[in-house]
């Protein structure tokens, strides 16, 4: 039975209502939305998480975020991921990220790659960002270093490329930057990189917030641009109609949106919340040699990529189904407690953390056509709707917390031993302890980690 290559692009903090191949207004990934032509769309798919760590385990290892519980303050055990087990069968397996939490972080993600890229030392002024919040490449530069490995394979393959023009701070390159002005690009200077804790506290109006949205719309637009390049190079190689291409967000983003539950932060940024912005994402899969185009509206979780890899990579699977709808037609989401630097900074910024260190605990069900039923507990509050298409909601009102709580504690979920604690670490203010110090530590900083 052949086998196929693996592309999996992820565009860090892209929302699935922010995307124009899911029905938003502004045409911000008008080449997806030809891909989409010949591949299938997953309407209602969600993330794991709503943070970086956590969503890229469960999607490397099948876990749910609470089963596996990984995040910065644990390394990821060898051999439990779905690159690790296509390497024992002979794919050349490879890692072309920014993101300091999966190349440069001692919880281990990048090992799990032969070949692992981060942020150069040097890099040709081509690929300088548009701004003055970063000075680290943009994603073209990740996009040909990928092209170019994948020129030099003599094997199958698998790639993760993780996109960080996505992620705040917003810099796209003036020819994608369509929708912000002087204003916008100004207000977000002057907020610096943790602008999140200045709306969660009050001091600046949630209004200035989907002032960001415009410039966050232009990065949606240059990610696209940077999945055109990556499609295409595979094309000129020859390589693209044997390879398996998922592109998908890690988790949403949010901009102010109000939640339902009275007790929980309005969705600013992401890592705090259950506003569906941080957990809705697109999803897009183009099977090897796909011709026909889908729009499944089935519930879909990340958590079903390596499922997906085996099925329609390795061919151990049924790869004519939606590889990545739930079979039971629930997902499940998961956020733990922000860590000590985190409340450190909403109690110097707003305070009072008490507001901001919950659990958020989420559960979807699948519903008749374009709609999914959640159920959102933040910390001991719950509430219930529907969710039609990117984000109309109908049926709201409270619930008892622990309908949420009890579908975690259930027998249909149970631990998982794939990760161990880092000795002596405990969050970022602890990094001058360890391999963190120095370079990585600002970068954390400079993406509002700290």
């Amino acid at each position: 039975m052949s086998r196929h290559n693996v592309l999996l692009v992820v565009a860090d903090s892209l929302r699935a209502r922010s995307t124009s191949v899911l029905g938003y207004r502004r045409e911000t990934t008008p080449f997806l939305d030809a891909f989409a032509e010949e591949a299938t769309v997953y309407t209602q798919a969600r993330s794991p998480s709503n943070w970086t760590v956590p969503s890229h385990v469960s999607m490397f290892t099948g876990h749910e975020t609470h089963e596996h519980g990984v995040d910065h303050t644990a390394r990821l055990d060898a051999g439990h991921t779905i690159f690790e087990e296509l390497a024992e069968a002979g794919y050349d397996t490879g890692l072309f990220s920014d993101n300091p939490f999966l190349t440069d972080h001692e919880s281990g993600l990048d090992d799990v790659f032969q070949t692992a890229v981060g942020s150069p030392e040097q890099y040709d002024s081509a690929y300088e960002t548009n701004g003055s919040l970063g000075d680290w490449p943009n994603g073209f530069w990740y996009a040909d270093r990928t092209l170019e490995w994948v020129d030099d394979r003599e094997s199958e393959w698998a790639a993760c490329i993780n996109l960080m023009d996505t992620h705040r701070p917003y810099e796209p390159l003036a020819e994608y930057d369509e929708w912000s002005d002087e204003r916008s690009r100004e207000l977000q200077e002057s907020m610096g990189f943790k602008w999140h804790w200045e709306f969660l506290s009050g001091n600046l109006s949630l209004g200035f917030a989907s002032i960001l949205e415009q410039i966050y719309d232009g990065a949606v637009r240059q990610a696209d641009a940077i999945f055109e390049t990556l499609i295409r190079g595979l094309d000129e190689q020859g390589v693209l109609e044997d390879t398996l291409v998922v592109f998908v967000g890690d988790h949403g983003e949010g901009f102010g949106e109000p939640t339902a539950i009275p007790e929980e932060p309005p969705a600013v940024s992401h890592r705090i919340g259950t506003h569906d912005s941080m957990y809705h994402v697109p999803l897009v899969v183009r099977a090897p040699g796909q011709r026909e185009g889908h729009r499944i509206t089935d519930l879909a979780t990340l958590s079903r990529f390596p499922d997906a890899v085996r099925a329609m990579a390795l061919g151990d699977g049924n790869a004519d189904g939606p590889a990545f709808a739930s079979p039971n037609g629930t997902v499940v989401a998961s956020q733990a407690p922000i860590g000590p630097a985190m409340r450190e900074e909403a109690e110097r910024v707003c305070g009072d953390a008490v507001p901001f260190a919950k659990h958020a605990r989420l559960v979807y069900h699948d519903r008749p056509g374009d709609e999914v039923r959640k159920r959102a507990a933040w910390g001991d509050s719950a509430h219930e709707s529907v969710i039609k298409g990117c984000g109309g909601t109908v049926e709201d009102r409270d619930i008892d917390a622990a309908v949420v709580r009890n579908h975690f504690d259930s027998d249909r979920y149970a631990d998982v031993a794939i990760a161990t604690p880092l000795d002596g670490y405990t969050e970022f203010e602890d990094a001058s302890d360890t391999q963190f110090a120095g370079d990585l530590d600002d970068r954390l900083e400079a993406l509002g980690y700290k």
